[in-house]
């Protein structure tokens, strides 16, 4: 099984972000409309294809280890005025595209996007067809909770044109689901994993969660050995970040049924272990893949991308996110809706749009942004190709960082070569902590003090 010394955990094994955006979320400043508009007129001219991203709130009930922004409710008729406001945004995203503008990739995240009803799904869709067509081979993707599925709906989300699905499954031992208040079957999960392979879905994920409330070694490798056995195209396999005093909800989690450091790590050790004896590629920092999966091939050609729905091989992209809390990265902007629902749909209704904060990437940040982008994605960073981006010499731009990384060399986490740098297979346990030394926000006396998750 894979090792690390306790040294290198005490010294790599940190708090810190998981980089789905430099500079990080907590960076951002509030934006007012006009901000938005002026930001998003940027957008018309790009030659850029579009990725759009769907945020449904909505779970029927709580899972204890949640970290998403969801609302529980069981009132469906919450949904339909929500879509209402949904396409209303789209509409008026759709003013500040040019003619022809293709999408390469739209994904449904949540909550629990299945949610919805067949008629909100169709009409969300007729409207994004009304201004938009899709590319030849463009992901239509969305995120599914096994208990909530209708019958039939995975065969109506076909036919509707998604192609792609990840679906929830955290862990399959009893006494952890009944610790989080998620009692899922490997049975159920494994029939609609069936169903969907019939219907021809692609990219099937599994999400999984180390860390959890009674976790052993034992008892996950029992997931693990379950989930093997069904073999999904990709995993992720998540580090639960317990933060009750930011999410409330995890109050309802006994602080002394987590698992302790140690065990942590003997679980994502073991999952690297299984998952790769098993046939599986380790990308990124949490992410598995079959070999022929389009996030293996990604890897391999070094155009894997890294953006707030994790890893994807959809790059070259304008991320426009749509709905509560959706974000948006456009050219060198990032753009965060409303986070409290009653405030997005005022904020619709009123104008159109939502964004309430955001930010705008000077040259430092650009630069930054890419380097942490290769090595969170490829592992490997060149320096040509850095010069080619900002025509200027890597090691001139970060003379202190080069300082800090030969320190990473002599501890086996990374070697720095004349060209380039790649990172090690230790490295790729501690790849946050790597890129925390490009953050130049991180440590500043005046950035917003925020609790992160341990790297590993």
């Amino acid at each position: 099984m894979f090792q690390i010394s306790p040294e290198l955990i005490d010294r790599y094994g940190v708090a810190g972000p998981r980089y789905t955006s430099y500079p990080t979320a907590p960076i951002w400043h509030d934006i007012d409309r006009s901000t938005q508009v002026k930001w998003l007129e940027t957008v018309r001219s790009s030659q850029k294809p579009l990725s759009f991203y769907i945020h449904i709130p909505f779970c029927r009930s709580r899972c204890y280890y949640c970290g998403c922004n969801a609302l529980v409710s069981r009132k469906q008729s919450q949904s339909a005025t929500y879509v209402d406001y949904l396409i209303s945004e789209l509409e008026q995203i759709g003013k500040y595209q040019s003619p022809g503008k293709q999408i390469r990739q739209l994904h449904f995240g949540g909550g629990t996007p299945t949610f919805l009803l067949d008629e909100e799904f169709e009409k969300i869709l007729k409207t994004i067809q009304s201004t938009f067509s899709f590319e030849t081979g463009a992901e239509i993707a969305i995120e599914i909770d096994p208990r909530t599925l209708r019958s039939n709906q995975l065969s109506f989300l076909s036919q509707l044109g998604f192609n792609r699905l990840s679906l929830g499954v955290q862990d399959f031992d009893r006494s952890v689901q009944t610790a989080i208040n998620r009692i899922q079957s490997e049975a159920m999960t494994f029939d609609h994993l069936q169903t969907a392979r019939s219907l021809g879905f692609q990219g099937i994920n599994f999400d999984l969660i180390y860390g959890l409330p009674f976790q052993t070694l034992d008892s996950f490798r029992q997931t693990l050995a379950s989930v093997i056995k069904m073999r999904p195209d990709r995993l992720a396999v998540y580090n639960f970040g317990y933060l009750p005093n930011r999410m409330p909800h995890q109050k309802k989690i006994d602080p002394q049924s987590l698992p302790d450091k140690q065990t942590r790590l003997s679980l994502i050790f073991e999952a690297i272990h299984q998952l790769t004896e098993a046939g599986y590629d380790y990308i990124g920092m949490d992410h598995f893949a079959l070999p022929d999966d389009e996030l293996s091939v990604a890897m391999r050609n070094r155009t894997l991308n890294r953006n707030f729905m994790g890893y994807t091989p959809k790059t070259d992209v304008d991320l426009m996110g749509v709905g509560m809390t959706a974000i948006s990265e456009i050219g060198g902007y990032f753009m965060q809706n409303e986070k409290r629902i009653r405030t997005y749909q005022t904020q619709i209704s009123e104008t159109g749009l939502a964004a309430c904060r955001g930010m705008q990437l000077n040259t430092d940040d650009l630069m930054r942004k890419w380097v942490i982008r290769r090595i969170i994605c490829h592992f490997y960073l060149s320096f040509s190709e850095f010069r080619a981006e900002f025509n200027t010499d890597f090691k001139t731009c970060f003379p202190s960082e080069i300082e800090q990384l030969e320190k990473l060399q002599q501890d086996g986490l990374l070697e720095v070569h004349k060209d380039h740098l790649t990172i090690s297979d230790t490295g790729k346990i501690f790849i946050r902590t790597i890129c925390m030394l490009f953050d130049a926000y991180i440590n500043k006396e005046d950035t917003p003090k925020v609790r992160y998750s341990n790297t590993v």
